[in-house]
């Protein structure tokens, strides 16, 4: 999914969740339902939300991530609602042995060493976009995971456009499940929402991956 400033965030493409090549029955299992986000939710399937090749997951700072080329599985929904509150994404991504702690290192990297000047990300279409991440705390979540605060700005037409979004990837033994805000609503309404599906995921995971 583009994360960028520059991307339209959590377009619904099709009106539910069909299986692709990449959408294995384990990753579906893992994927949050609306339920678990929330009342008045609806989940819908990210343009190719179910391709593994040729599509960037962990671009945080708009790094490239080489464990991105150990992924076996992958399925990326919306979560949609007509209120006026933040909205998220799931992505949920399987790989091969060792591609989760490959990917955790990665995102601890990125987050360690994101530079203060604009960065073009791997994802097509992406804009010189300058990141600002602070590492965030999630209370009672009990797997491995990075939360990030990521405040992004660039410059879109003429104009500066920022955006102040979090972030939760979360992994249990070959599966990595990342809950992405959408930039909307303030920066606590944002989190509480992350942070409830993050643990919620984790559920998931666990039951998945006993």
């Amino acid at each position: 999914m583009p994360r960028s400033v520059a991307a339209v965030l959590l377009v619904a493409a099709l009106a539910g969740v069909a299986r692709g090549a990449a959408a294995t029955p384990l990753v579906e299992r893992i994927v949050l339902t609306p339920a678990q986000v929330g009342a008045g939710y609806r989940m819908r399937m990210l343009p190719q939300g179910d391709v593994v090749k040729h599509q960037v997951s962990l671009d945080l700072c708009d790094f490239a991530f080489p464990s991105d080329g150990l992924r076996t599985g992958r399925l990326q929904v919306a979560y949609l609602h007509g209120g006026h509150v933040p909205q998220i994404s799931n992505e949920v991504l399987s790989y091969t042995a060792g591609g989760t702690k490959a990917a955790l290192a990665e995102l601890n990297r990125a987050l360690a060493t994101c530079p203060a000047r604009p960065m073009t990300g791997p994802v097509s279409g992406s804009v010189p976009t300058t990141h600002r991440l602070s590492r965030l705390v999630v209370p009672h979540l009990s797997l491995a995971y990075v939360a990030v605060h990521d405040q992004a700005s660039a410059r879109i037409r003429g104009k500066t456009v920022r955006r102040s979004a979090v972030a939760v990837y979360e992994v249990r033994r070959n599966v990595l499940s990342a809950i992405y805000s959408d930039g909307t609503g303030s920066l606590a309404a944002q989190e509480a929402l992350t942070f409830h599906a993050a643990n919620a995921s984790a559920r998931n995971l666990t039951r998945a991956l006993p």
